[in-house]
């Protein structure tokens, strides 16, 4: 009986011959066949157009004429110079402007070192139609006092109920003006309060 475990090997290196041999056989018996070249299923219509271009002529500017040359004049004396332009001193006179940037600060009332004083009180225009109608109140005004004194901005801290009236307190607290605000030695502006009120005066009162 053969052993085959043996025979392993010369069972491999058969097969493999072989196989060599039926494939060198077959690639000299099988006919080659040409391919066919590809046809196109559906026609291409190829569209050439043409483009041409135009450039239109511009008129091209005259040549600018050249600087005439100036000719030396001739050597002349001190003595027959004459000055045209008298000589003048300037004066710089810049105009002030009100101060403002982020480096003046808005410090609050309580804080404020030297507080501002009401140096100009303007009086509020009572409307004629409230006046008319009998009509009384107060209005609160806050106003931002500037490093100068002036009002910067107003605003309508409490209401006294009725527009106008409110509206004439706030033309009234733009004219007042105030003695400027210190805090360190330093010109501050600070927010103020003022009351505004409109009381009717009777007559022989």
């Amino acid at each position: 009986m053969k052993d085959h475990k043996k025979m392993y090997g010369i069972y491999l290196r058969a097969g493999l011959l072989s196989s060599l041999v039926i494939f060198i056989i077959l690639f000299i018996l099988v006919p080659y066949a040409q391919p066919l070249p590809y046809e196109l299923k559906h026609e291409v219509i190829t569209m050439v157009e043409d483009i041409s271009a135009y450039i239109d002529k511009y008129e091209e500017p005259p040549p600018a004429e050249r600087p005439k040359v100036v000719a030396p004049a001739e050597n002349i004396g001190d003595e027959n110079v004459v000055e045209t332009i008298p000589e003048t001193e300037f004066t710089e006179n810049p105009i002030r402007t009100r101060p403002i940037g982020p480096e003046i600060e808005i410090v609050p009332y309580y804080k404020v070192e030297v507080k501002p004083q009401p140096v100009v009180q303007a009086k509020p225009r009572y409307p004629d139609l409230v006046r008319r109608a009998g009509i009384e109140g107060q209005t609160v005004v806050k106003a931002l006092v500037d490093i100068d004194g002036s009002i910067m901005d107003v605003q309508v801290l409490k209401s006294s109920g009725n527009q106008m009236l409110d509206e004439a307190a706030l033309a009234a607290a733009r004219s007042w003006r105030f003695s400027p605000a210190k805090q360190r030695d330093k010109y501050v502006r600070v927010y103020v309060s003022i009351p505004i009120n409109f009381k009717l005066v009777e007559i022989g009162s």
